[in-house]
Order: C-alpha cells, then structure tokens, then sequence
C-alpha cells in the first residue's frame, strides 16, 4: 500500500479538492487563489466578507483542506509567502488582449505547480516504482479521457529502454488488458482524481491476479491510490486558471520523465540501445548512422 500522504501548499490543496467543495466553500477558493498574498492578514470575518459567504463557512472551506483552524491555514501561507512559493496568478490576464501577459501567468502556475509536486513526492516511492518497473515483464498504461495521451507518451518513452510497454489507444481496450495481467507485470495508472470507475475496475483486476500497481495521482486519498502498491503523487493547478475543466498534464509529464531518466541511469546496456534506436529512427530525424 502506499505511504502516508504529504500535505502539498494551501494553493495546491485548493486545486485539488475543488471539484469536491460546496459552492459556496468554491467562492471562498477563489477569492483565496486571486488574493493569496492578502489571506495571512485577513480575519475569517473579512474573507466571508469579501467572498460574500459566511465565517462558518470559511471554518468549514479550512477543515476541508486539513487544517484545523483558520489559524494554521494562515501560518502555512504566511510560510509559503516568506520562501517565496507564493505566486498569485491573477486570471484577469488570460487574455488575446494581453498575449504576453497570458503567458507569463500560465508559466508562473506551471512553475509552482512542479515546485509543489517536487515537494509531495516520496522519494521512496519513487525508487521503488522504478524498481518495480525494472522488475516487470510488461509494464501496461492506464487511463482516461484526456489523460490516455500522456499515458502514451510514458508507453514509448519506455520502450525506448527497449522496456516491454502496452499502451491500449481507448479505456475499453485497457480493460481487457488487465485482464491477463500476471504477478511478473506492473499496472501504471494515471488519472488525476483517482475515482474513475472503468480505472478502479481494472485495479480490482491487478489486485486478483497479484498484479502491482503504480498510480500517479492529485488525490492521495482516493480509491485508486489507496490501493495501490505505489503511489507517486502529483500536484495541480488548473483551477487557478481555468475553474470549468481540468486540462493540463504538466506534473504527470514530468514524472513520467523523471521516472525515464531514472531508468535511464540504471538499465544496463543503456547506451547500446540507444544506438540501435538512433540507427533506426535516426534518419527520420536528419542523423545518419548510430549515435554512440
């Protein structure tokens, strides 16, 4: 099972639970994501104020996130300012009218949300999905909707190793992979909720053929995490410049990256397959002959 979950910055919290919050405890987030800054020297009273919520709502929005009072959300984002991992992302900017504005926001939120997922990980589990993926006969991706590209990306990346990888293009074809999954496999799942339904069926499958499993995840907590036989877990920040949809896979690219260069320092024969690739592909991509 994986290891205790590591409380990740107020910022990162919010974006992760915000689907799950009332919608008045959603106008709270907001004002707090658009006035991070601020918040610190804010009585509760102000923020319902200004939110135009109520004081036993803020106090409800505080515990949803973990904290036990206003008090303590208060300390860790006074923290979070003083070390500088405080960044407010205005969403004003998010405009054509301001094109360059846009983009230094969104590079702004992508940053923190590295940084924040940098400071979640266990480093433990992170060995350990390594191992677990060197260990493996098959190494098969799951996910859905728009997550199955990145899942794709991390299957090729892979198999560059000359690591055996599965990635089915659709959920359903995944599904019936798990289905013969054996105890010599890993199963990697991707989603970012970790509640899918068709993604915890195929969990259930790994789980009768003693299959182990990875998950790489927002919500430590979720079904899918929890049973997992390692969980990395990853960090968000869509909602802070786009509330409706979830759209980014930034945090899962980059551990899907971290994971191929960890591989990368520990597969033997590492740079004879890498040859072998380059002579294959390599005039594809304007190199003639082997690399190394």
């Amino acid at each position: 099972m994986a290891t205790q979950q590591r409380k990740g910055s107020v910022i990162n919290e919010i974006c992760s639970l915000y689907d799950r919050l009332s919608d008045r405890e959603k106008l709270i987030a907001d004002f707090v994501m658009a006035n991070q800054r601020d918040i610190p020297s804010m009585t509760t009273r102000e923020i319902a104020t200004c939110s135009e919520t109520s004081a036993a709502t803020v106090s409800r929005f505080v515990r949803h996130l973990g904290y036990e009072s206003f008090s303590d959300l208060r300390d860790a984002m006074l923290h979070e300012n003083g070390t500088g991992d405080s960044a407010e992302v205005p969403s004003t900017v998010i405009s054509l009218d301001a094109p360059r504005a846009a983009m230094e926001t969104v590079l702004l939120a992508k940053n923190r949300e590295l940084l924040d997922t940098l400071n979640l990980i266990d480093e433990r589990e992170l060995v350990r999905a390594v191992r677990l993926i060197e260990q493996a006969d098959t190494i098969v991706f799951a996910a859905v909707g728009n997550t199955i590209p990145a899942a794709l990306s991390a299957s090729f990346l892979l198999a560059q190793l000359g690591l055996r990888t599965h990635c089915a293009p659709t959920t359903e074809a995944m599904m019936l992979s798990s289905m013969s999954l054996t105890k010599r496999d890993v199963l990697v799942f991707m989603s970012k909720s970790g509640h899918s339904k068709r993604l915890n069926q195929m969990m259930d499958n790994a789980i009768d053929s003693m299959t182990p499993t990875i998950v790489i995840t927002n919500i430590p907590d979720s079904p899918l995490a929890t049973r997992a036989t390692c969980m990395l877990q990853t960090a968000t920040r869509d909602k802070m410049l786009n509330s409706d949809l979830p759209f980014s896979h930034n945090s899962i690219n980059y551990i899907s990256e971290v994971l191929f260069l960890l591989l990368c320092s520990d597969v033997p024969n590492f740079k004879a397959r890498a040859g072998l690739l380059w002579k294959s592909l390599g005039e594809d991509k304007g190199v003639s002959g082997e690399v190394f």
